[in-house]
């Protein structure tokens, strides 16, 4: 479904759609790898290697309104913390896909273990990786929640 509509709406809209780590028995190269190939800025003027950074504690992110962008893509601490692979621990530290899938996502390795610098769960060769299974088979059980519409609140920007 997303392929066609990527076709269908091809230069008017772009999807974003990853599959889901789950699926495979090693996790993707998160964002290219941290601080290799992409960035996001927000609408403050953050820099930051994901959209999903601000959740790892710790990391202070730099705004472009205060130094160039290029200085914070190549100095900048945030953007170091988990770049490269001398930040990681085994399995990953040995592992002969370090370079290619550059520890998997550090976001999601917070959300499942309490800890950016654990594997990503998404990793068969982590030890958390059934964790990350179990919940996955646990979602996939649930009827889906009811989806609301986002609705204004203030009649008086509502269009008559």
């Amino acid at each position: 479904m997303v392929e066609a509509a990527r076709e269908r709406l091809k230069g008017i809209l772009v999807f974003d759609y990853v599959v889901p780590d789950y699926y495979a028995h090693r996790p993707k190269a998160c964002m290219g790898g941290w601080g290799r190939q992409f960035l996001n800025i927000t609408p403050s003027g953050k820099v930051m290697p994901c959209h999903a950074a601000e959740t790892i504690p710790g990391l202070a992110f730099e705004r472009v309104t205060e130094r160039g962008l290029a200085e914070i893509w190549a100095d900048s601490p945030a953007f170091q913390r988990f770049r490269g692979t001398d930040w990681m621990a085994e399995p990953c530290a040995s592992c002969e896909r370090r370079e290619i899938d550059w520890g998997g996502c550090r976001c999601q390795a917070l959300a499942i273990t309490g800890d950016a610098t654990q594997t990503d769960p998404a990793c068969a060769l982590s030890p958390r990786h059934a964790e990350l299974v179990a919940l996955a088979e646990a979602e996939s059980d649930r009827e889906p929640p009811a989806f609301h519409y986002r609705t204004m609140t203030r009649p008086e920007l509502v269009e008559a």
